[in-house]
């Protein structure tokens, strides 16, 4: 047999090492878990903030992970529109902003914007029912392909939410 070249050697240890790498990020990959789906942007009054997933799991809403971190805070006076905007990732699937606020009587209320058809809007505006309500939190919702049955109907699991907290000053 004949002894390989210096060249040939080195382009063996290199094809060896890029093997090896590529395997490590396949395995850290399909190790790793779901990755959140990006940030979703509120605004009120000339601002904004970017807030990213607080939860989010794969598809199936089987394997999940969190950004405790990741709640946004922006202020909202009264009868003042918030925009929402979803990234691409969300807006192709089925997703939902779920809100609370006080009513003129100080009553905390809770609504929901309609359900967004996969593909259909990326954005959404939120006017409160009266100018003197003031809005206390937003949630956006993406929902995820597991459906129940539950005491109510269907029940869609959430896939991720993002977190909006109202700075009311």
């Amino acid at each position: 047999m004949r002894a390989l070249s210096r060249r040939t050697q080195v382009l063996i240890g290199l094809a060896v090492l890029v093997v090896v790498a590529v395997v490590v990020v396949l395995v850290v990959r399909a190790t790793a878990g779901p990755s959140s789906p990006g940030d979703v942007v509120f605004g009120a009054g000339g601002a904004r903030v970017e807030v990213g997933a607080s939860q989010f799991c794969d598809i199936q809403v089987t394997d999940c992970g969190s950004d405790p971190e990741a709640a946004g805070v922006l202020r909202v006076p009264p009868n003042t529109p918030l925009t929402v905007t979803v990234p691409e990732e969300v807006a192709s699937t089925p997703w939902q902003l779920a809100f609370t606020f006080r009513d003129a009587t100080g009553a905390v209320q809770q609504g929901r914007s309609p359900v967004f058809a996969p593909g259909t809007t990326p954005t959404f505006t939120l006017v409160l029912p009266a100018a003197a309500d003031q809005l206390e939190s937003a949630e956006v919702q993406q929902y995820g392909a597991r459906i129940s049955q539950g005491p109510n109907g269907l029940e869609f699991a959430t896939r991720a939410t993002w977190v909006l907290s109202i700075d009311d000053r």
